[in-house]
């Protein structure tokens, strides 16, 4: 079993459903959290509750700026970084043909080049210590497309390729890298994707508690997975049907018809 106790782990978008759920279970272990995210009242509300006050920090993780300031807070308080939760993510669901540049080039600098930021700097530290875990939380629509969300999906399929890449090519220091792919979760933004055109393909099925994320992160640590579905029977029927895109392209509008009736049903409850 992994000891978390003591441990520093930087949590971005740690105001959202999953991060302030991983927030909660992380410190319940003994963890040295420093939670980060562009909302700072979120983040107030998210360590409220917690049992060791953690190290607050407001950062736009598209200005590297930022993000160098996040890492140098983190090192002079805790003096080490053991892991990174590539939290934060937004959606701004679309046919491409009606996105704006704005929300395009806010999708890719948020969801990939944010992560991206947040990695090449904490490697910068892990690399001189020969430790540290970088773990991403994705989508599902990182392994299938997702329609009315073309460029929330690309930005998720980048995620994979690097994230995977960069598991490879940090063994050699004793990093290691994981990324988790969800299918919906009960969060702030799926109610936000209901309400503003999103892809009936993420109402396929029964939405997720972030809690249920919180223990694939936690198994992706322990057990040290480069990838981990959840629920895992989402992750095999997209590997398999990834195989043939003829196939994908035949069989997604009738997913679509079956996902907008649940989405439906998701609107009236909430």
């Amino acid at each position: 079993m992994y000891d978390f106790k003591q441990k520093t782990i930087i949590i971005t978008g740690a105001s959202g459903g999953i991060g302030s759920a991983l927030a909660r279970e992380l410190d319940a272990r003994g963890a040295q959290l420093i939670l980060a995210d562009i909302n700072l009242n979120g983040l107030e509300a998210a360590a409220s509750g917690l049992l060791s006050k953690p190290l607050m920090i407001k950062c736009d993780i598209t200005d590297r700026a930022e993000v160098k300031g996040l890492v140098e807070s983190t090192l002079k308080k805790f003096s080490k970084i053991d892991i990174l939760i590539n939290n934060a993510g937004i959606i701004r669901p679309a046919l491409f043909e009606n996105c704006s540049y704005e929300d395009i080039d806010a999708q890719m600098k948020v969801n990939f080049m944010g992560a991206v930021n947040c990695s090449k700097e904490v490697v910068s530290v892990m690399i001189p210590a020969r430790q540290g875990h970088i773990v991403t939380i994705s989508s599902l629509a990182g392994l299938v497309p997702e329609t009315y969300s073309s460029i929330y999906t690309a930005s998720k399929f980048a995620l994979r390729g690097f994230f995977l890449t960069l598991g490879i090519e940090l063994r050699r220091h004793n990093i290691k890298v994981s990324i988790i792919f969800p299918d919906s979760v009960d969060t702030p933004m799926l109610k936000y994707e209901a309400s503003h055109g999103g892809s009936p393909l993420t109402f396929l099925g029964n939405a997720q508690s972030p809690e249920k994320i919180v223990q694939s992160v936690i198994r992706a640590i322990e057990k040290n997975r480069p990838e981990i579905c959840s629920p895992a029977s989402s992750g095999i029927f997209s590997r398999i049907i990834m195989c043939w895109p003829w196939l994908v392209t035949k069989l997604w509008p009738l997913l679509e018809r079956l996902g907008e009736k649940n989405k439906k049903s998701y609107q009236l409850e909430k």
